[in-house]
């Protein structure tokens, strides 16, 4: 067998990705006016995945479906759906995404700087998003359901203990450019995404000056603004 020189097969490995993510199917089931949707569109669109939209509406009822139910059981979205694979879970699916581009480029390729982004994407599934979705979920539910939900009586609570708590962990891990440091991570986009409902539910931004510079950074990339619903802008 004649010898190939490393970089070769590197680069043959590479065209081999490539045409491999070419040559797959995917559908992204689910509604921008989720923010875990958003996260998972806006990896994509960053990695340069091409895919398929699928509306799936959860708020109009239609996770319920009989068709829905059978690639996600518990009607929740996003659902990713790469040929015979079906993904559930927003920082499940764009770790797939990552690994699938075969780029490492927003998650690391060695076990420290992996880690260091997990721990950020089990803190956003533990702590961030439970005590985000308790502080805004008044305001948020009548945004999306306006004539089901009633309108919120009073501002959002950002000065509740538990809301601190979660900010000033934020606020004091964002020294760098981004959360795992001078590159832009899966991390940034799974803490951006309940990011989507600060400006309806008048987050104060002026008291925290690393989480604001940091929002203005992940809205100045195109694949974060461009996956922006109507809904949430203003």
């Amino acid at each position: 067998m004649p010898y190939v020189p490393a970089p070769v097969i590197e680069k043959l490995c590479f065209i081999e990705g490539f045409l491999l993510i070419m040559k797959k199917n995917i559908k992204i089931h689910g509604s921008l006016k989720s923010a875990n949707f958003r996260k998972v569109v806006a990896v994509a669109r960053y990695l340069g995945i091409e895919y398929s939209h699928a509306s799936n509406d959860v708020y109009k009822g239609e996770g319920q479906t009989e068709s829905y139910l059978s690639i996600n059981k518990l009607g929740q979205i996003p659902t990713l759906v790469v040929d015979n694979d079906i993904i559930t879970e927003s920082n499940a699916i764009i770790i797939y995404l990552s690994e699938y581009s075969r780029t490492n480029e927003l998650y690391a390729s060695n076990p420290s700087s992996q880690t260091a982004i997990n721990q950020w994407l089990f803190w956003e599934s533990s702590q961030w998003q439970p005590v985000l979705s308790k502080v805004m979920g008044t305001h948020v539910g009548h945004k999306l359901l306006p004539s089901v939900l009633p309108a919120p009586t009073s501002p959002v609570d950002w000065d509740s203990p538990d809301c601190m708590k979660q900010m000033s962990y934020l606020e004091s891990s964002l020294k760098n450019d981004w959360l795992t440091g001078a590159n832009i991570s899966l991390a940034d986009f799974s803490i951006a995404a309940m990011t989507t409902y600060f400006k309806v539910c008048e987050f104060p931004f002026h008291a925290y000056p690393n989480i604001n510079r940091w929002y203005g950074s992940m809205n100045d990339l195109q694949s974060w603004k461009s996956t922006e619903s109507q809904t949430w802008s203003c």
